[in-house]
């Protein structure tokens, strides 16, 4: 692992790897869940929806939904490039 990503994923309570677009996913807490690349540069972000703090159970959940789809939203419009079907 890069000094980069393991910095980038210093303290998440959650990190899962999509091994197909090569991004790791990490939650910290809170409402917000990251996507990093494999140099620890944040490309996607996004927010569950939920009145209070989402259980880590609806995050796993969320999180496997995004890597089985690759619906991420992403940061940098390049990666759009590289994963024709994610935007849709």
């Amino acid at each position: 692992m890069c000094p980069g990503l393991a910095e980038a994923l210093r303290g998440a309570k959650v990190v899962r790897s999509d091994k197909e677009r090569g991004v790791f996913v990490a939650w910290f807490g809170g409402h917000g869940i990251h996507a990093y690349d494999a140099d620890g540069r944040e490309v996607a972000f996004w927010n569950l929806a939920a009145a209070e703090e989402p259980s880590e159970a609806a995050v796993l959940a969320d999180i496997d939904e995004t890597v089985r789809t690759g619906r991420y939203p992403w940061a940098d419009g390049q990666w759009w490039a590289r994963f024709p079907g994610s935007e849709s």
